[in-house]
C-alpha cells in the first residue's frame, strides 16, 4: 500500500511539473490561435477571397517556422539535456551558436519570399485573383522572417530553462500589437487609409520587431545573456553540427507535415473557391481543438529532455505515457464538443450554407483525426527530447508522402468526396503514425540515442 501511495505521489508531482511548464505555453498558443481567428473573422468581413489568399499565404510562411526550427528545436533539446546533466557551463556556447545560426537562416528565407512571392503562390495552384491579393502580403511578411527567427531562438532558450512564463511575454506582445495594427489596416479608424491585406503584413512586421526588442531584454534579465555582448568567435561549428544533428530531423518532421499541407491546398484549390474558403475556416477552428495537446507536448518535451540528461530513463518513459493519456482525454472532450456546436461556431465566420454543410461532416471525421494527432504530438516531442530524432522523420516522410497525399487526391477528386475526403486521408495518416510512434516508445530504443555525455 505504501508503494502504491509513493507511486501516486511521484506521478502527482510529475504531473504538477508538467502543468507548471505547459500552462504558459498553452496561453501563448491560445493567444496565437485566438488572434489568428480574430484576423480570419476581420478579413472575412473585408472579403472571403482575401481569407483564401491570406490562408494559403500563411501555409507557405509557416514553412519558415520549421526551417529555422532546424536550429531552435535542436538548441532547445541540447540545453534541456545539459541542464539535466548539470553541465551549465556549455549553455552559453549553445545560445550564441543558435542566435547567429537563426539570424543567417532567417535572412536566407526572407530573401526567397522577397524575390519569389508570385511564383510561390502560383505553385500552390491558386486562382489568379487570389494570387494578386496574396503577393503583397507574402512579400512584406516574408521579408521580416529573419526577425521572427531570432525571436524563436530566444523563446526556445527560455523554455529549455523552464522559463515558460517569461517566454510567454514575447509572442503576447507581438500578438497585441498585431491585432491593433490589423484593425487599423482593415477598418481605417479616425480617417486613416484602408490598407487591406497589405496592411496586415505591415502590422505583423512592426509587431514582430517590437517583440524582438523585448525578447533581448528578457533574455538578459532571466538567463543573463546580453545580446549586445554577443561575439561571433564564441559560436562553435562543432556545436552547430550537434544542434543540427537534433534539429534537422526534429523540425524536419514538422516541415514535412506543413509542406504536405501546401500540396493538399493545391488539391483543394482545384475543387473551387468555396472549398478553399471552407478549408481556411475549418483549419482555423481545428487549431483550438489540439491546443491543450500541443502545449502538454512541449512541456513534456522539456521534462523528458532533463530526465534523459540525468539518465533517469524510467521516469522519462512513464512521463511520456502519462502525457499521452492526459492529452487524449482533453482532446476527446474538446473535439466532440466542437462537432456538436459546429454550426453556431461557423456562423461566427460565414453564413455560406455550402461551406457550413461541408464543415459539419468534416468535424465528425475530425474527432478521430485529433486523437491520432494528439498521440503524434506527444510522442514526436518525447522521442526528439531523447535524441531519437530520425525515426519520427522517417515515419512522417513515408506515411505522409506515400499514403496520406495519394489518398487525399484519390478521395477528394476521383471519388468526388472533396474536402471530406482530404480529412479522411488525414485521419488515416495520423492513426498509422500514432501506432508506430507508440510502439517505438514502448520498445525503449530511444534510451541509447542521447549524445550528451
Amino acid at each position: 500500500m505504501s508503494k502504491l501511495k509513493l507511486c501516486f505521489t511521484k506521478h502527482k508531482e510529475s504531473d504538477q511539473e508538467l502543468i507548471f511548464l505547459s500552462w504558459p505555453i498553452f496561453i501563448e498558443l491560445f493567444l496565437r490561435v485566438f488572434i489568428g481567428n480574430i484576423n480570419v473573422w476581420m478579413i472575412s468581413q473585408y472579403s472571403e477571397s482575401a481569407v483564401a489568399a491570406v490562408g494559403a499565404s500563411n501555409q507557405l510562411l509557416n514553412l519558415s517556422v520549421f526551417i529555422y526550427g532546424f536550429i531552435t528545436v535542436g538548441a532547445q533539446i541540447i540545453i534541456a539535456q545539459l541542464i539535466g546533466a548539470q553541465k551549465h557551463h556549455k549553455i552559453k556556447e549553445v545560445i550564441t551558436t543558435a542566435l547567429i545560426g537563426s539570424f543567417v537562416l532567417g535572412l536566407i528565407i526572407s530573401f526567397v519570399f522577397i524575390c519569389l512571392p508570385e511564383q510561390l503562390l502560383f505553385f500552390m495552384n491558386l486562382p489568379t485573383n487570389i494570387v494578386e491579393i496574396g503577393v503583397p502580403y507574402i512579400q512584406i511578411y516574408g521579408a521580416s522572417l529573419f526577425i521572427t527567427s531570432i525571436s524563436a531562438a530566444i523563446v526556445a532558450v527560455l523554455r529549455s530553462h523552464g522559463k515558460t512564463k517569461a517566454a510567454l511575454i514575447i509572442p503576447t506582445i507581438a500578438i497585441i500589437f498585431a491585432v491593433i495594427g490589423n484593425y487599423v489596416a482593415l477598418y481605417g479608424p479616425m480617417g486613416l487609409p484602408h490598407l487591406g491585406v497589405k496592411g496586415l503584413a505591415i502590422s505583423t512586421v512592426v509587431s514582430n520587431f517590437i517583440a524582438l526588442l523585448i525578447a533581448f531584454i528578457i533574455l538578459n534579465r532571466v538567463i543573463g545573456f546580453n545580446v549586445l555582448k554577443l561575439r561571433i568567435k564564441n559560436a562553435s561549428v562543432p556545436m552547430l553540427r550537434q544542434i543540427l544533428t537534433y534539429g534537422l530531423p526534429s523540425s524536419g518532421e514538422n516541415l514535412s507535415y506543413t509542406a504536405s499541407q501546401v500540396v493538399v491546398t493545391m488539391i483543394v484549390a482545384s475543387l473551387g473557391e468555396n472549398m478553399l474558403i471552407a478549408k481556411s475556416y475549418v483549419t482555423a477552428i481545428t487549431q483550438f481543438v489540439y491546443l491543450i495537446a500541443a502545449s502538454l507536448s512541449q512541456g513534456n518535451q522539456i521534462i523528458i529532455g532533463r530526465n534523459i540528461g540525468a539518465k533517469a530513463y524510467n521516469r522519462a518513459y512513464v512521463r511520456g505515457k502519462r502525457t499521452v493519456q492526459i492529452a487524449m482525454i482533453c482532446t476527446a472532450l474538446i473535439s466532440i464538443s466542437t462537432w456538436i456546436a459546429i454550426e453556431p461556431i461557423m456562423h461566427i465566420f460565414t453564413y455560406n450554407q455550402e461551406v457550413i454543410a461541408i464543415a459539419k461532416i468534416i468535424f465528425l471525421v475530425d474527432i478521430f483525426l485529433e486523437l491520432g494527432r494528439t498521440v503524434n504530438m506527444v510522442m514526436v516531442g518525447s522521442l526528439n527530447a531523447t535524441g531519437d530524432v530520425k525515426f519520427p522523420l522517417i515515419i512522417s516522410l513515408i506515411v505522409l508522402w506515400l499514403i496520406s497525399l495519394p489518398f487525399s487526391y484519390v478521395l477528394a477528386i476521383p471519388l468526388k468526396m472533396g474536402l471530406v475526403g482530404v480529412w479522411l486521408a488525414y485521419s488515416i495518416d495520423e492513426g498509422l503514425r500514432a501506432i508506430m510512434l507508440l510502439k517505438r516508445w514502448k520498445s525503449g530504443i530511444w534510451r541509447t540515442k542521447s549524445k550528451i555525455n
